[in-house]
C-alpha cells in the first residue's frame, strides 16, 4: 500500500496529480483576483499573482495534457528560457509583500518594511540586468552565479526573518501563515537535499514540491478567509456602536424638545389664569417674561439646528472609513462626532457656557470639519494666560456661527493655504475681546457665488447673530458688541480674508 502511494506521487507529472495542483493554483489566482476587485485589499492581489506565477512555473513539467506539446516545442523552450529568472524574482517579491501586508508589519515594524523595499529596489535592477546579458549571450553565466550565490541566500535570510516576525505578531492568522511557510520551506529543503545527493534533475522528486505548494496555498487561503471574517466582525461592531450612538443622540434631542414644550405649555397656562384687572401688573410682568421666554426658545431652536451639510459630511466620512476597513479611524471619528453632537445639544439648553466648554466645542467642530479638507486648514488659537477658562461665562455657542461661516464661505473654495485663527484677550473695563480671522475669499466674493448658485444653502444670517447679542445686552444691561472687517491687500485690492471682533463683558461663574 505504501509503495503504491509512493509510486503515485512519483508519477505526479503523468497521472494528473501535478495537473490538479496547477489547476488549484490557477483557481486561487482567479478567486482572489476577484476578491481584490470587490474588497480593494492589496494582499488579495499579491497572493493571486503569487499563485499565478507558481502555477505557471509548474506547467512545463506536466505530461499528457493540451499544453505539453507547446513546452516541448522550440517556442515553448524559448518561452521557459525567457521567463525562468523573471518569474523567480517576481514570486519572491509577491510572496514577501503578501506576508508584509497580511501580517500588518508596516504598522509594527516600519523600519523592517522600509529595508525590504529598499533591498528589492536595489537587487531587482541588478538581477534583471544580468538576466538581459544571459538573453543576449547564452554563454553568460553571471545571472546563474548571482541567483545561486546571492539571491537564494538572500531569500533564505528574508524567509527566516519573516518567520521570526510572524511568530511575534499577536494575530489569529499567524498559525496558518507559519504552517504554510513551513510546508514550503520543508519541500524546498527536501528537494535541495535530493538534488545534491542525486547530482541531477529534480523531476523525480517534484511531487514533494507539489505537496508543499498545495499545502501552503490551502493554508494561506484559510488565513485570508480568517482575516476577512475578522474584518467583517470588526466592521459589524463599529456599525453597531455607530447605530447605538445615533439612537442615543436622538433620545437626547427628543428629551430637550419635550423640556422646551413643557416649559412653553406651563407659561401659557400661567397666562390664561390672569384674566382680571386686579392682576394687570402681574400680567404685564408675565407678558414680559413670556416675550423673553419666546425669544429664548427661538434662540435655543436656532442653536440646536446644526448645519445639515456638516452632519451629512461627518456621517459620510464615517461611512467611507467603514468601507475602507479603517476601523480605528472610524471609531475615533464617531467618538468625536458623538461628543460634539451631545455637547451642542446640551449647550442649546443653557443660556451661558464656560469659556472652557465653548473652546472644547469649537475645537471638536474644527477638527471634524478639517478632516473633510484632508487636514489642510491651519487652525491656531491663543488665549490670554490671565483668563480662567472654567470661571468665565459667555453666551452658549457664540463662536460656532462665525467659525462655520469662515470654513464654509471663506475657506471651502479657496485655493492654497487655508488659515483660521481665534484669539481671546482681556480688555480694559473687565471685558473680553474675541477675534476670529480667516484668510478666505472674503465676504463679497462669497456673496457673489451664493447669488450665482441658487441651489446653495444660505449661511447663518448676521441678523440672527445680532438678535442674540441684542437679547443678551438687554438681559445683562451691558453692551455685547460685534464688528466685521473685510481684510484687503493694499497693493492689489484683493481680499485677504475676514475678521470678526466680539467685545463682551466678563461674566463669572456663580453670579448668574
Amino acid at each position: 500500500m505504501l509503495e503504491d502511494i509512493v509510486v503515485f506521487f512519483k508519477e505526479s507529472n503523468q497521472n494528473g496529480f501535478g495537473f490538479f495542483v496547477v489547476s488549484v493554483l490557477f483557481y486561487i489566482f482567479v478567486f482572489f483576483l476577484i476578491q481584490f476587485f470587490q474588497n480593494k485589499k492589496r494582499f488579495y492581489l499579491l497572493y493571486s499573482l503569487y499563485a499565478l506565477i507558481n502555477g505557471g512555473n509548474l506547467l512545463r513539467y506536466i505530461d499528457g495534457v493540451f499544453f505539453t506539446d507547446f513546452f516541448r516545442s522550440s517556442a515553448g523552450i524559448s518561452f521557459i528560457s525567457w521567463t525562468h529568472y523573471p518569474s523567480q524574482l517576481s514570486a519572491s517579491i509577491f510572496f514577501s509583500l503578501f506576508v508584509l501586508d497580511i501580517m500588518r508589519f508596516k504598522k509594527e515594524y516600519p523600519n523592517v518594511v522600509k529595508g525590504i523595499f529598499w533591498t528589492y529596489f536595489v537587487v531587482s535592477p541588478i538581477y534583471l540586468f544580468l538576466w538581459g546579458l544571459k538573453m543576449n549571450n547564452q554563454h553568460s553565466y553571471w545571472i546563474d552565479y548571482f541567483h545561486g550565490f546571492f539571491f537564494l541566500p538572500l531569500n533564505l535570510i528574508m524567509f527566516l526573518m519573516f518567520f521570526y516576525l510572524v511568530i511575534k505578531q499577536n494575530l489569529m492568522i499567524k498559525w496558518y501563515i507559519l504552517s504554510g511557510m513551513s510546508s514550503l520551506f520543508i519541500s524546498y529543503l527536501i528537494i535541495t537535499l535530493f538534488s545534491l545527493k542525486m547530482k541531477g534533475t529534480i523531476i523525480d522528486v517534484l511531487y514533494i514540491f507539489y505537496l508543499g505548494v498545495l499545502i501552503e496555498s490551502l493554508l494561506f487561503a484559510l488565513a485570508i478567509g480568517l482575516e476577512q471574517k475578522i474584518t467583517y466582525r470588526e466592521k459589524a461592531i463599529v456599525q453597531k456602536k455607530y447605530i447605538n450612538q445615533l439612537e442615543e443622540n436622538q433620545i437626547i434631542k427628543e428629551s430637550i424638545n419635550r423640556a422646551l414644550s413643557d416649559e412653553l405649555l406651563q407659561t401659557k397656562t400661567e397666562m390664561k389664569g390672569l384674566s382680571t384687572e386686579a392682576h394687570k401688573e402681574r400680567t404685564e410682568r408675565l407678558a414680559m417674561k413670556m416675550e423673553n421666554k419666546f425669544s429664548q426658545l427661538r434662540l435655543d431652536a436656532l442653536r440646536s439646528q446644526m448645519n445639515p451639510h456638516f452632519v451629512f459630511n461627518a456621517l459620510n466620512s464615517i461611512k467611507s472609513y467603514l468601507i475602507d476597513n479603517n476601523q480605528a479611524k472610524a471609531i475615533y471619528y464617531l467618538g468625536r462626532f458623538s461628543k460634539l453632537i451631545r455637547a451642542t445639544l446640551e449647550s442649546s439648553r443653557k443660556d451661558l457656557n464656560t469659556l472652557d466648554e465653548e473652546m472644547n466645542i469649537i475645537n471638536m467642530y474644527i477638527e471634524i470639519e478639517n478632516d473633510r479638507f484632508k487636514k489642510n486648514i491651519n487652525y491656531t488659537y491663543r488665549i490670554d494666560k490671565n483668563l480662567k477658562l472654567d470661571q468665565i461665562m459667555i453666551p452658549s455657542l457664540l463662536f460656532q456661527p462665525f467659525v462655520e461661516n469662515s470654513i464654509w464661505h471663506g475657506l471651502t473654495t479657496k485655493k492654497g493655504e487655508k488659515k483660521l485663527k481665534i484669539e481671546i484677550k482681556l480688555q480694559e473695563s473687565n471685558r473680553l475681546q474675541i477675534t476670529i480671522q480667516d484668510n478666505g475669499i472674503g465676504r463679497k466674493l462669497s456673496q457673489l457665488r451664493n447669488y450665482q448658485n441658487t441651489l446653495k444653502d444660505k449661511s447663518l444670517g448676521l441678523s440672527i447673530i445680532e438678535e442674540r447679542l441684542r437679547f443678551f445686552s438687554k438681559k445683562f444691561k451691558t453692551d455685547f458688541d460685534l464688528k466685521l472687517f473685510d481684510l484687503m491687500d493694499e497693493k492689489t485690492g484683493k481680499s485677504k480674508g475676514t475678521k470678526v471682533e466680539l467685545s463682551i463683558p466678563i461674566l463669572m461663574v456663580g453670579r448668574f
